[in-house]
Protein backbone atom coordinates (compact mmCIF):
# COMPACT_ATOMS: atom_id res chain seq x y z
CA UNK A 1 0.00 0.00 0.00
CA UNK A 2 1.43 3.40 -0.99
CA UNK A 3 1.88 6.28 1.42
CA UNK A 4 -1.00 8.32 -0.01
CA UNK A 5 -3.36 5.36 0.09
CA UNK A 6 -2.32 4.60 3.69
CA UNK A 7 -3.16 8.15 4.78
CA UNK A 8 -6.49 7.98 2.98
CA UNK A 9 -7.30 4.68 4.69
CA UNK A 10 -6.66 6.11 8.16
CA UNK A 11 -8.82 9.14 7.36
CA UNK A 12 -11.60 6.80 6.22
CA UNK A 13 -11.37 4.77 9.41
CA UNK A 14 -11.91 7.90 11.50
CA UNK A 15 -14.78 9.10 9.28
CA UNK A 16 -16.53 5.73 9.31
CA UNK A 17 -16.19 5.45 13.08
CA UNK A 18 -17.51 9.00 13.56
CA UNK A 19 -20.47 8.33 11.27
CA UNK A 20 -21.26 5.05 13.01
CA UNK A 21 -21.23 6.68 16.43
CA UNK A 22 -23.43 9.52 15.19
CA UNK A 23 -25.99 7.10 13.75
CA UNK A 24 -26.03 5.16 17.00
CA UNK A 25 -26.60 8.31 19.06
CA UNK A 26 -29.37 9.55 16.77
CA UNK A 27 -31.06 6.15 16.69
CA UNK A 28 -30.56 5.35 20.37
CA UNK A 29 -33.46 3.11 21.45
CA UNK A 30 -32.22 2.61 25.00
CA UNK A 31 -34.94 3.87 27.33
CA UNK A 32 -33.35 4.10 30.77
CA UNK A 33 -30.52 6.40 31.77
CA UNK A 34 -28.58 3.35 33.01
CA UNK A 35 -28.77 1.75 29.58
CA UNK A 36 -27.75 4.96 27.84
CA UNK A 37 -24.67 5.38 30.06
CA UNK A 38 -23.68 1.77 29.44
CA UNK A 39 -24.10 2.15 25.68
CA UNK A 40 -22.10 5.40 25.46
CA UNK A 41 -19.17 3.94 27.41
CA UNK A 42 -19.31 0.74 25.39
CA UNK A 43 -19.16 2.71 22.12
CA UNK A 44 -16.13 4.62 23.42
CA UNK A 45 -14.37 1.27 23.91
CA UNK A 46 -15.57 -0.43 20.73
CA UNK A 47 -14.59 2.50 18.51
CA UNK A 48 -11.29 3.02 20.35
CA UNK A 49 -11.95 6.46 21.78
CA UNK A 50 -10.79 4.63 24.89
CA UNK A 51 -7.71 2.63 23.86
CA UNK A 52 -6.78 -0.94 24.86
CA UNK A 53 -4.88 -0.83 28.15
CA UNK A 54 -6.09 2.68 29.00
CA UNK A 55 -7.30 3.36 32.52
CA UNK A 56 -10.90 4.54 32.70
CA UNK A 57 -11.93 6.60 35.70
CA UNK A 58 -15.55 6.61 36.85
CA UNK A 59 -15.35 10.16 38.20
CA UNK A 60 -14.17 11.59 34.88
CA UNK A 61 -16.82 9.74 32.87
CA UNK A 62 -19.54 10.76 35.33
CA UNK A 63 -18.56 14.41 34.95
CA UNK A 64 -18.37 14.13 31.14
CA UNK A 65 -21.81 12.48 30.90
CA UNK A 66 -23.32 14.55 33.74
CA UNK A 67 -24.49 11.45 35.63
CA UNK A 68 -23.72 9.89 39.01
CA UNK A 69 -20.62 7.77 39.59
CA UNK A 70 -22.87 4.90 40.66
CA UNK A 71 -24.42 4.78 37.17
CA UNK A 72 -20.96 4.64 35.61
CA UNK A 73 -19.97 1.88 38.05
CA UNK A 74 -23.05 -0.11 37.06
CA UNK A 75 -21.98 0.18 33.43
CA UNK A 76 -18.45 -0.92 34.38
CA UNK A 77 -19.83 -4.09 36.01
CA UNK A 78 -21.68 -5.04 32.82
CA UNK A 79 -18.71 -4.23 30.58
CA UNK A 80 -16.43 -6.34 32.77
CA UNK A 81 -18.75 -9.33 32.27
CA UNK A 82 -18.65 -8.67 28.52
CA UNK A 83 -14.83 -8.80 28.67
CA UNK A 84 -14.44 -5.23 27.42
CA UNK A 85 -12.87 -3.88 30.60
CA UNK A 86 -10.93 -5.44 33.44
CA UNK A 87 -10.67 -4.49 37.13
CA UNK A 88 -7.24 -4.49 38.73
CA UNK A 89 -7.32 -4.53 42.57
CA UNK A 90 -6.11 -1.29 44.18
CA UNK A 91 -5.58 0.22 40.72
CA UNK A 92 -8.94 0.62 38.99
CA UNK A 93 -10.62 -0.24 35.71
CA UNK A 94 -8.81 -0.58 32.39
CA UNK A 95 -9.92 -1.21 28.81
CA UNK A 96 -9.15 -4.86 28.23
CA UNK A 97 -6.24 -5.49 25.89
CA UNK A 98 -7.03 -8.00 23.17
CA UNK A 99 -4.37 -10.46 21.99
CA UNK A 100 -3.81 -12.55 18.87
CA UNK A 101 -4.86 -15.56 20.94
CA UNK A 102 -8.15 -13.80 21.74
CA UNK A 103 -8.74 -13.12 18.04
CA UNK A 104 -8.10 -16.75 17.13
CA UNK A 105 -10.44 -18.02 19.84
CA UNK A 106 -13.20 -15.48 19.17
CA UNK A 107 -13.20 -15.98 15.40
CA UNK A 108 -12.97 -19.77 15.65
CA UNK A 109 -16.01 -19.76 17.92
CA UNK A 110 -17.72 -17.28 15.59
CA UNK A 111 -17.14 -19.61 12.63
CA UNK A 112 -18.82 -22.51 14.43
CA UNK A 113 -21.75 -20.49 15.78
CA UNK A 114 -22.47 -18.48 12.63
CA UNK A 115 -22.09 -21.59 10.52
CA UNK A 116 -24.82 -23.27 12.56
CA UNK A 117 -26.97 -20.12 12.59
CA UNK A 118 -26.63 -19.93 8.80
CA UNK A 119 -27.72 -23.55 8.45
CA UNK A 120 -30.87 -22.77 10.42
CA UNK A 121 -31.51 -19.35 8.85
CA UNK A 122 -31.15 -19.81 5.10
CA UNK A 123 -34.52 -21.57 4.61
CA UNK A 124 -36.19 -18.91 6.80
CA UNK A 125 -34.87 -15.62 5.36
CA UNK A 126 -37.92 -13.64 4.17
CA UNK A 127 -38.18 -12.06 0.72
CA UNK A 128 -38.15 -8.52 2.13
CA UNK A 129 -34.77 -9.13 3.76
CA UNK A 130 -33.40 -10.49 0.49
CA UNK A 131 -34.65 -7.43 -1.37
CA UNK A 132 -33.16 -5.03 1.19
CA UNK A 133 -29.73 -6.68 1.12
CA UNK A 134 -29.78 -6.82 -2.69
CA UNK A 135 -30.31 -3.05 -2.84
CA UNK A 136 -27.50 -2.49 -0.34
CA UNK A 137 -25.08 -4.55 -2.43
CA UNK A 138 -26.05 -2.68 -5.60
CA UNK A 139 -25.28 0.61 -3.88
CA UNK A 140 -22.07 -0.81 -2.43
CA UNK A 141 -20.86 -1.83 -5.90
CA UNK A 142 -21.37 1.69 -7.24
CA UNK A 143 -19.69 3.29 -4.22
CA UNK A 144 -16.69 0.94 -4.29
CA UNK A 145 -16.11 1.90 -7.91
CA UNK A 146 -15.93 5.51 -6.67
CA UNK A 147 -13.53 4.57 -3.87
CA UNK A 148 -16.09 4.72 -1.02
CA UNK A 149 -16.48 1.82 1.40
CA UNK A 150 -19.19 2.88 3.88
CA UNK A 151 -22.16 1.34 2.05
CA UNK A 152 -20.32 -1.96 1.66
CA UNK A 153 -19.73 -2.12 5.42
CA UNK A 154 -23.47 -1.52 5.86
CA UNK A 155 -24.28 -4.31 3.37
CA UNK A 156 -21.85 -6.69 5.05
CA UNK A 157 -23.34 -5.99 8.47
CA UNK A 158 -26.89 -6.46 7.21
CA UNK A 159 -26.06 -9.77 5.51
CA UNK A 160 -24.60 -11.20 8.72
CA UNK A 161 -27.54 -9.83 10.72
CA UNK A 162 -30.22 -11.47 8.59
CA UNK A 163 -28.52 -14.83 9.01
CA UNK A 164 -28.30 -14.42 12.78
CA UNK A 165 -31.75 -12.88 13.20
CA UNK A 166 -33.53 -15.60 11.20
CA UNK A 167 -31.94 -18.62 12.88
CA UNK A 168 -34.96 -18.94 15.22
CA UNK A 169 -32.71 -19.80 18.16
CA UNK A 170 -32.51 -17.06 20.80
CA UNK A 171 -29.74 -18.70 22.83
CA UNK A 172 -27.61 -19.08 19.72
CA UNK A 173 -28.16 -15.40 18.85
CA UNK A 174 -27.06 -14.35 22.34
CA UNK A 175 -23.92 -16.44 22.07
CA UNK A 176 -23.04 -14.89 18.70
CA UNK A 177 -23.77 -11.37 19.94
CA UNK A 178 -21.59 -11.75 23.04
CA UNK A 179 -18.49 -10.87 21.04
CA UNK A 180 -20.21 -8.59 18.55
CA UNK A 181 -18.29 -5.59 19.88
CA UNK A 182 -15.01 -7.12 18.81
CA UNK A 183 -16.31 -7.90 15.32
CA UNK A 184 -17.55 -4.36 14.74
CA UNK A 185 -14.26 -2.60 15.29
CA UNK A 186 -12.17 -5.00 13.22
CA UNK A 187 -14.78 -4.93 10.44
CA UNK A 188 -14.53 -1.14 10.24
CA UNK A 189 -10.73 -1.12 10.24
CA UNK A 190 -10.38 -4.04 7.81
CA UNK A 191 -12.94 -2.91 5.25
CA UNK A 192 -11.85 0.72 5.31
CA UNK A 193 -8.93 -0.47 3.12
CA UNK A 194 -10.36 -0.03 -0.37
CA UNK A 195 -8.69 -3.04 -2.01
CA UNK A 196 -9.64 -5.23 0.93
CA UNK A 197 -13.24 -4.00 0.73
CA UNK A 198 -13.37 -4.77 -2.99
CA UNK A 199 -12.05 -8.27 -2.41
CA UNK A 200 -14.52 -8.86 0.41
CA UNK A 201 -17.37 -7.50 -1.72
CA UNK A 202 -16.99 -10.37 -4.20
CA UNK A 203 -16.87 -12.93 -1.38
CA UNK A 204 -20.03 -11.49 0.13
CA UNK A 205 -21.81 -11.49 -3.21
CA UNK A 206 -21.14 -15.23 -3.46
CA UNK A 207 -22.58 -15.72 0.02
CA UNK A 208 -25.62 -13.60 -0.80
CA UNK A 209 -26.33 -15.49 -4.05
CA UNK A 210 -26.22 -18.76 -2.12
CA UNK A 211 -28.71 -17.31 0.40
CA UNK A 212 -31.00 -16.19 -2.44
CA UNK A 213 -30.83 -19.70 -3.94
CA UNK A 214 -31.54 -21.16 -0.47
CA UNK A 215 -28.50 -23.38 -0.91
CA UNK A 216 -27.85 -24.19 2.74
CA UNK A 217 -24.72 -26.28 2.28
CA UNK A 218 -22.98 -23.77 0.02
CA UNK A 219 -23.91 -20.78 2.20
CA UNK A 220 -22.53 -22.47 5.32
CA UNK A 221 -19.32 -23.37 3.50
CA UNK A 222 -18.86 -19.82 2.21
CA UNK A 223 -19.67 -18.10 5.52
CA UNK A 224 -17.20 -20.30 7.39
CA UNK A 225 -14.49 -19.66 4.79
CA UNK A 226 -15.18 -15.91 5.00
CA UNK A 227 -14.83 -15.87 8.80
CA UNK A 228 -11.61 -17.89 8.65
CA UNK A 229 -10.20 -15.51 6.05
CA UNK A 230 -11.18 -12.46 8.14
CA UNK A 231 -9.47 -14.03 11.17
CA UNK A 232 -6.25 -14.59 9.23
CA UNK A 233 -6.24 -11.03 7.82
CA UNK A 234 -6.73 -9.54 11.29
CA UNK A 235 -3.95 -11.64 12.81
CA UNK A 236 -1.62 -10.76 9.94
CA UNK A 237 -2.28 -7.03 10.48
CA UNK A 238 -2.88 -7.26 14.23
CA UNK A 239 -0.69 -4.39 15.49
CA UNK A 240 -1.85 -1.95 12.81
CA UNK A 241 -5.53 -2.90 13.11
CA UNK A 242 -5.56 -2.84 16.93
CA UNK A 243 -3.33 0.10 17.75
CA UNK A 244 -3.10 1.99 14.45
CA UNK A 245 0.66 1.60 14.17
Amino acid sequence: MGEAEQVTSKEKINRIIDNTLLKKQIGNNYKSLEQQVYKIIKDKIVYRELKPGERIIDKHLAEELDVSRSLVRQAFNILEKEELITAIPRSGFYVREITKKDIKEIYNIRRLLEGYATELAVPEVPAEDIKEVEELFKQAKEDLEEGEVESFIEADTKLHNILTDNCKNERLKKMINKYQSHYIFYRLVDFSRLERAREAYHRHCEIFEAVKDKDVELTVELIEEHIEHARDIIIENFEDYTYGN
